[in-house]
């Protein structure tokens, strides 16, 4: 029975042993990884929650974007209806025309400069002489105004041409005007 007693406690001592490589070789080869891995998972959660917390902010700028962006393409476009075409300049200077009509004044010349280039918009300098009364330069000027083309005024030169002795003094003084400016210009085949 002793020896019965030894090789059941051999066993035992055996089966403990056994027990204990197993639980390290489960140790080491599963758990220890698993754990690994999970604290991969956890870094990757963290930073994934990081990048949902920063989202609203994020589609917060890039609306406001949009919306900036939506706002100089309006302008852009408002600026280019503003811009007479290269091929449209004879309509602006009938244009023109229909200012001087409505103002009362009368146009005895419109000369046209040589288009210069520019880096995106050409300019062509022109020189308009006209007659009209102090009053009537003044709505052609204001007439020019509401064309809402993109035009400088660069020069007005007022000149009276005297009096008369037939002249009416109660009448207003006809003034001669010459107006300088520079025309904004789309050249041909570019956008419009």
């Amino acid at each position: 029975m002793a020896i019965l007693q030894k090789l059941t406690e051999k066993r035992l001592l055996t089966l403990i042993i056994c027990l204990v490589i197993i639980g390290w070789i489960l140790q080491r080869v599963v758990f220890v990884p698993m754990s690994m891995e999970l604290d991969g998972i956890r870094t990757e959660t963290s930073a994934i929650t990081q990048k949902i917390a920063a989202l609203p902010v994020m589609v917060h700028d890039l609306r406001r974007m949009r919306d900036d962006y939506a706002q100089a393409v309006s302008a852009l476009e408002s600026i280019n209806s503003r811009v007479t075409s290269e091929a449209a300049l004879p309509y602006f200077i009938r244009e023109l025309e229909d200012v001087s009509k409505q103002a009362g004044t009368n146009i005895s010349s419109v000369s046209m400069g040589t288009l210069a280039a520019g880096s995106y918009y050409s300019r062509t300098p022109m020189t308009i002489t006209f007659q009209g009364s102090y009053r009537q330069v003044e709505r052609f000027i204001q007439g020019l105004a509401k064309l809402e083309r993109a035009v400088s005024v660069s020069d007005l030169r007022l000149e009276s041409p005297g009096f008369t002795e037939h002249e009416d003094t109660g009448n207003e003084h006809v003034l001669d005007a010459v107006l300088s400016l520079v025309v904004y210009v789309v050249p041909k085949g570019g956008d419009s």
